[in-house]
Parts: structure tokens; sequence; C-alpha cells
């Protein structure tokens, strides 16, 4: 979290409340000088919503299965299209075309470090962990708003206990 950026935006919130004027610019400052905070808050709403969502099957233990399972849940739930780089027991990377979180945003002029779609890593993460029945956790490898990526990717880890 920046500090001094976010006690700068929460001094011009005041001042604004008080004057009468609108703070929603300063809102969008405020949540990015929380940046990795906002992220993992993005990241438990989307797994506790894919641990909630219905999938349309009990338990797996086959990979394969489980590949077709997300792809059918990722199509129902207007996701993106999972375009599948690798899997096996224990991983599963895939891009995710037109993800939902980034898809109508413009790529930004100047690079960025990070992902922005950790709400989708928590939500893949969630629907596996409720399948599987095995705690996984998920994370962005690229987003399509870095320059360098068309799609975005993410692995999910599943431990093989």
């Amino acid at each position: 979290m920046n500090r001094i950026l976010l006690e700068q935006m929460l001094q011009k919130m005041r001042s604004f409340l008080k004057e009468g004027k609108n703070i929603g610019d300063l809102k969008v400052g405020a949540l990015y000088a929380l940046g990795n905070q906002l992220d993992a808050v993005y990241y438990f709403v989307g797994h506790e919503l894919g641990s909630t969502m219905e999938s349309g099957r009990e338990t797996i233990d086959d990979t394969s299965v489980l590949i077709e399972t997300l792809k059918k849940f990722s199509e129902k739930y207007h996701l993106g299209n999972m375009i599948i780089d690798e899997y096996n027991d224990e991983h599963i990377t895939f891009d995710l075309e037109d993800c939902p979180t980034c898809k109508d945003i413009d790529v930004p002029s100047t690079e960025i470090s990070q992902g922005f779609c950790s709400f989708e890593a928590g939500l893949f993460a969630g629907l596996v962990e409720k399948i599987t029945g095995k705690h996984c956790f998920a994370q962005e490898l690229e987003c399509r708003l870095q320059k360098k990526s068309k799609n975005c990717k993410f692995m999910i880890v599943i431990p093989n206990d």
C-alpha cells in the first residue's frame, strides 16, 4: 500500500466533502493507493464466489474432466474463452481471452508491472477447490493490460496430498 498517496487522497476527500465537491475520481485514486491489498480483497471475493457456484459436477479426480468442466463454467458465466496451455495433476495453466475484468479497458501507455485480474484468479481457485476437494491457489501470470500480453494468463496450483 502506498500510504503517502492514500493520506493525500483522504485529505483531498475530506476537503472536497466539506466544500460539497464530487469525490468520484478521488475514490479511484484511493483504490489505486491500496494496491496489493485491493488485489487480495478481489481475490477473496472471487474465491468465495467460485466456491459457492454450481459447477454441474461432483468431486472430480480426472484432470481432463476438470479442464472440460472449467471450460463449460467459463462459457456459461461469460468469463472468456479458456485456452489451455498445459495441465497435469498439480497445476493448470491457461489463457483467458476476453477476461471480464480488463477486456473493456484500454492498454495503458505506460507499462504496468502486475496483473489486474485477481478476481478471476480467485474465482477459478474457488471453483477448482470446490470440484477437487483440495485447497487450491491461483494467480495471474500475465495480464492483457501488460503490453507484452495478448490475453490474461493464469495458473491454478492443485496440491497433491
